[in-house]
């Protein structure tokens, strides 16, 4: 498996995609388990918008629950870099977000 890297903007802090991530990022988590969402407490569409060479750019939306099922508590509009390898493996993934006032 490809070695990569995930990034969340505006916080600059980077770390190893852990193997549950979209698009196949990385082995490991040092971030822990804890930090994913429980199933059910989000609904998201994101979609391409640049294709170049290597590189994706896409953007969505996406909006959180406090429970499945339960009203909208907070939605980010976010935007994705994602950079694949020669074998069409993600190298390197960049989130930048930014919450909807409520």
């Amino acid at each position: 498996m490809t070695s990569s890297t995930a990034t969340t903007r505006p916080t600059t802090r980077q770390w190893v995609a852990p193997q549950w991530w979209p698009h196949g990022l990385g082995d490991g988590d040092t971030r822990g388990a804890s930090t994913r969402d429980a199933p059910g407490t989000y609904r998201a569409h994101y979609a391409p918008i640049a294709v170049d060479r290597d590189t994706v750019v896409a953007v969505g939306t996406t909006h959180y629950t406090e429970v499945p099922g339960g009203p909208v508590v907070r939605t980010y509009d976010n935007c994705f870099v994602i950079r694949f390898d020669s074998d069409g493996q993600c190298r390197e993934f960049t989130e930048y977000y930014v919450r909807r006032p409520d």
